[in-house]
Formats: structure tokens, sequence, C-alpha cells
């Protein structure tokens, strides 16, 4: 299966996704709890002891990833669906890395992730670049929460939690570990796969360059709404 070039153009489901893909979908684990406004600005300097000093690793974030076991499966769907250059570029980012423990608390597997079928490749990816937003991202870059959008182009809000960052909203994901710093950008571990919330209608977009921030707008789209 061929990789991705940078700059190519991906459809995000510019076909409806799957029978498999949609069921898949259906099982994915819901978010944590909702913090106030105030509890998370409270949390904010505290988060940052525990998870704003990020342990150093001269690679890329995918040299990072490769290199830590609990990012195994992670690997792996990286290098099915073609988007290894994303976590490559030199441009800073910070990718929200779901762990091997995230991808096992998947209700009937994460399989349809590594080997996608066709019509589905595309809605991995954009699954992929959800999790990946640009700049530096820390407990102390937030304050008490920031929306930001992601390489998938969707916007997504990110906010202090008492071990360090929770990611997105019903669907979202809480730092499980220390931030790990590399080259390009931070990963930070989290302990579900983070989803964005669907909606039917079909739509197409391109692919941010290897190096570049997505452009605002853009939406993924997905059945059953």
């Amino acid at each position: 299966m061929k990789g991705v070039k940078s700059g190519a153009a991906i459809p995000f489901l510019a076909v409806l996704p799957s029978p498999r893909f949609t069921m898949f979908m259906n099982n994915r684990p819901r978010g944590t709890r909702k913090m106030s406004a105030k509890f998370k600005t409270l949390l904010a300097a505290a988060a940052f002891l525990v998870a704003g000093a990020a342990p150093a690793f001269a690679g890329t974030i995918y040299d990072a990833l490769k290199a830590d076991p609990r990012f195994s499966t992670l690997i792996q769907i990286i290098d099915a669906n073609g988007v290894k250059y994303q976590y490559t570029a030199k441009s800073p980012r910070t990718v929200f890395a779901p762990t091997n423990a995230a991808f096992d608390a998947i209700k009937g597997g994460y399989d349809d992730l590594i080997h996608p079928a066709a019509s589905d490749r595309n809605n991995v990816q954009a699954l992929m670049l959800y999790e990946i937003v640009p700049g530096h991202i820390t407990p102390a870059s937030v304050g008490s929460g920031v929306t930001i959008n992601t390489f998938q182009k969707d916007p997504v809000t990110i906010t202090p939690i008492a071990n360090g960052l929770h990611f997105g909203g019903e669907f979202g994901a809480d730092q499980s570990g220390p931030a790990i710093e590399a080259s390009n950008g931070i990963i930070v571990p989290v302990g579900t796969l983070p989803t964005p919330v669907f909606s039917q209608s079909e739509d197409s977009s391109a692919l941010p360059p290897s190096g570049e921030t997505p452009p605002a707008g853009g939406t993924l789209k997905a059945p059953g709404q």
C-alpha cells in the first residue's frame, strides 16, 4: 500500500464509511468528566509540574514513538495508512498519541485501523490527523483552556487536568503519562483514542503538506446524522 506524498489531496470521507468502520466508530470510548472553568484554572499550575517538563528525545516525533513500546500499535497504524511524514516534518507540532492500552480498550478491536478497507483509508488518515495540532502544547500554554485547529482541520478544545491535559470533548482523551519532547514537537500520551464528532454530508479537503500547519475550516464527515 503506497504512502501519501507531501501535499497530496486527501478527500476525507468522500464516500460513506463501510459498515465495519461505522461499527468501529460506534464503539469508540467516550471522553471523561467535564470540569468547571474555575477548577481548570486551579489545576493549570499543578499540571505543569506533573507534565510540563517533557523528557527530551533527539529524533523526530515518529522516531520517539517508534522507540517507545507503548506506541507500537500507533506506529503500525501510521505506517499502514501513509501518514508518517506528518510525524517527521520539521515545523513544530504536538501529537496526542494513544498508547497501546488506548487501542486495546476499543470494543471489537482495532484491526480495521491497521488493515482498513479501501473506502475507509481516508477515514483512518483523518483520525490520525485529528490527534495532531500545530505548535508546542503544554499545560502552561493552554491556561484555563484553548481551542485550536487540528491537522484534520476541525477545531479541538484542550484543557488542563490534574495529570496534564484533556484533548477533545465527548470522545476526547486524558493525558496518561509525561510528555516527550522530540526535535520537531511534543508527544502527549493519552489513554483513549480521541475522535471528532461526525456529521454526514460529503466533503473533501487537502491534507496539509509536510511541514505546514493546516488552514482553518473543513469538517470531517461521517454517517448517522
